[in-house]
């Protein structure tokens, strides 16, 4: 079968289910280009269309990209024939998207098994609308079938296809951070967390947790840094501290032997359960730089009973403490904007305690509570929320939550904004209020943006001049896409 995989825009960061789906679907027999909307011309589409004619496109979409890209779904069946097929977390996780005239079927699980399933059975003339995973609409009738098994085991998955997602976008095979998976899966509740729902969904279908072994991981690394520039890698597992005992030392090991670079991953504030501060150790000496950690709330209540955190403040302080102890750099995570009545004082507590902590950095998005999730349950039980929320591509520009007044939405925002300032230069803190009552959203998204691409190019990943040369001309256009998306 011949497949098209279009999504939305790629802002420096590889999409690698991206790339495990197209290296699942050749490895069945397929053929695969990649189209992406905000960075390919439009005269390439129907170039593929017309002469590639592929018998099925597929659109992956977070949920806001979703919108522009049925648009699209709706202009090309209006031109060409084709089966629609939708993935990514909105299809994963709107039940109601297979509705819509133009999608034909829905992937509502994991993809790298069921796709190229569902590409035999079309291929074979079967019946493709009884494929597991997948809402079908065929015959004036929509079949929602069952969840498949998730796949037992990592290590047979192939490498992730990154060379179709660089022949579509080759300047991010140009940038020094390249982005990798050791596992899939994370245990945790959090409210504003795909697992949630994710986990129930796949309950007595297989182990929620897999990993990598440490060996498939470096060799994959290997085999880009034998190909493309590289600097930096990033990982970008739920939770890559959560490891199979061994794991983390073994990679350590490897790390340091055969790759040689800074590195950054994700982790929690219960990092102290992961061996003990020897693993960390030899975790920084393999050359672990920074961390990311959600930290969310401030406020220890808030953050237990409505985003379901199961942590203490203390316990996030001693996780940081650690962390500075040895010279890892934290990246503390944290939601403004939440669903609760007082959502202005909640975010001060949530600024104070950042400043407290002394973080490398404080990045901060507003609350979106996406479909699916407990917590867009909770903000449409408690009021926060109309029935039809307007989803937005990105979820630093406005709050979708209902305030106590547009006065108090603006300080939101604009904190939001503000609080990675404030945090790295405390002096702020007392001009704050007066700061985010002004009516200087724009100006303020600018700082935003600026600060972040600062502290993630100079000051983290360190950009070297030749990778100045290669990657700030990128990093540009990103800088001036994302404040007309904002």
């Amino acid at each position: 079968m011949r497949v098209l995989i279009i999504f939305k825009d790629s802002v420096a960061t590889e999409r690698m289910a991206i790339c495990y789906l197209s290296a699942a679907l050749k490895k069945a027999g397929n053929e695969v280009r990649l189209w992406i909307m905000r960075v390919n011309p439009e005269e390439q589409l129907h170039e593929y269309m017309e002469e590639f004619k592929p018998d099925i496109v597929s659109f992956s979409a977070m949920t806001g990209e979703h919108l522009p890209l049925l648009e699209l779904n709706e202009e090309l069946k209006s031109r060409y024939e084709f089966f629609s097929v939708w993935g990514g977390p909105h299809a994963t996780f709107a039940p109601e998207l297979i509705n819509e005239d133009v999608v034909d079927a829905q992937c509502t699980g994991e993809g790298d098994a069921v796709f190229p399933e569902l590409c035999r059975r079309i291929e074979h003339g079967e019946e493709y609308w009884l494929t597991p995973t997948f809402n079908v609409s065929y015959g004036g009738e929509v079949f929602r079938n069952e969840l498949a098994d998730l796949i037992p085991t990592l290590e047979a998955l192939e490498f992730p296809d990154r060379e179709i997602l660089y022949e579509a976008d080759p300047r991010l095979s140009q940038l020094g951070t390249k982005y990798f998976m050791a596992a899939r899966g994370c245990p945790y509740k959090c409210s504003y967390c795909f697992n949630v729902k994710y986990n129930e969904s796949y309950k007595g279908k297989g182990k929620i947790i897999r990993s990598r072994t440490p060996r498939q991981v470096i060799d994959e690394i290997k085999w880009v840094k034998d190909r493309y520039p590289l600097d930096h890698v990033s990982f970008l597992d739920d939770l890559f501290i959560l490891k199979p005992k061994g794991w983390l030392l073994e990679f350590a090991d490897l790390f340091t032997k055969e790759i040689g670079l800074r590195w950054s991953c994700t982790v929690r504030a219960n990092v102290t359960n992961i061996g003990g501060e020897f693993v960390l150790g030899e975790l920084r000496k393999s050359g672990l730089s920074w961390v990311w950690m959600g930290v969310e709330c401030g406020d220890e209540e808030i953050s237990n009973q409505v985003l379901d955190r199961s942590h203490t403040n203390e316990e996030i302080t001693e996780a940081v403490r650690l962390f500075q102890k040895y010279e890892i750099n934290v990246i503390a995570l944290n939601i403004m904007g939440l669903p609760v009545p007082n959502p202005l004082e909640i975010d001060l507590k949530t600024l104070d305690f950042n400043i407290m902590l002394r973080p490398a950095m404080m990045k901060t998005s507003l609350m979106y509570p996406y479909p699916g999730s407990p917590i867009e349950t909770y903000a449409r039980l408690h009021g926060y929320i109309d029935s039809r929320p307007e989803y937005l591509e990105t979820h630093s520009r406005k709050s979708i939550m209902k305030m106590p007044s547009e006065k108090e939405r603006r300080q939101v925002e604009n904190l939001m904004r503000l609080s990675g300032v404030v945090v790295a230069f405390p002096f702020l803190r007392r001009h704050t209020m007066f700061l985010i009552s002004l009516p200087l959203g724009r100006l303020y998204h600018f700082i935003f943006y600026l600060w972040y691409g600062y502290s993630f190019k100079f000051r983290f990943t360190k950009m070297t001049a030749k990778g100045m040369r290669h990657e700030l001309p990128y990093f540009f256009k990103l800088f001036v896409r994302m404040m007309a998306k904002s």
